[in-house]
């Protein structure tokens, strides 16, 4: 798939019904998420821990592909990584939306899902500091 179809695909998202509620998701939110995902679509998803932030709280990555417990030669690997600032938060929504999309695609044999994930390993890190959309969370709350 060319990266403009993917392009104009993603952008389709966003006018399609979607099972996810687009908005912003805590942390524990998205934690729950990503373990419900994994545990129904077990074929096609592996979720695994990069390790932990400085509070503690496990930095979650989703893997989704026909392979997505093991790399496979030949088959491209992507990462997307969100919120690597604590206040840059939209990139979190736009990767669970993406998750949400290439799961019901794939369940529901959509051929641009089908052709994503049968030839390409993509990893998903929705939050990359999650201490820091906590505080950011907490400093606007307090501002309103």
């Amino acid at each position: 798939m060319s990266s403009g179809l993917l392009f104009l695909h993603l952008c389709l998202i966003f006018t399609l019904a979607a099972t996810l509620e687009f908005r912003y998701h805590n942390n524990p939110e998205i934690e729950q998420y990503l373990l419900q995902v994994n545990a129904s679509n077990p074929a096609i998803t592996h979720l695994y821990s990069i390790g932990q932030s400085v509070r503690g709280q496990q930095l979650w990555v989703l893997a989704l592909g026909l392979s997505p417990r093991r790399h496979t030669v030949g088959i491209p690997e992507f990462k997307y990584v969100a919120n690597m600032h604590g206040n840059e938060v939209l990139g979190r929504v736009v990767l669970l939306q993406l998750i949400d999309d290439l799961v019901r695609g794939y369940r529901n044999n959509e051929t641009w899902s089908l052709q994503l994930l049968n030839s390409t390993r993509i990893h998903i890190l929705p939050t990359m500091n999650p201490d820091g959309f906590d505080e950011s969370d907490t400093i606007t709350s307090s501002v309103d």
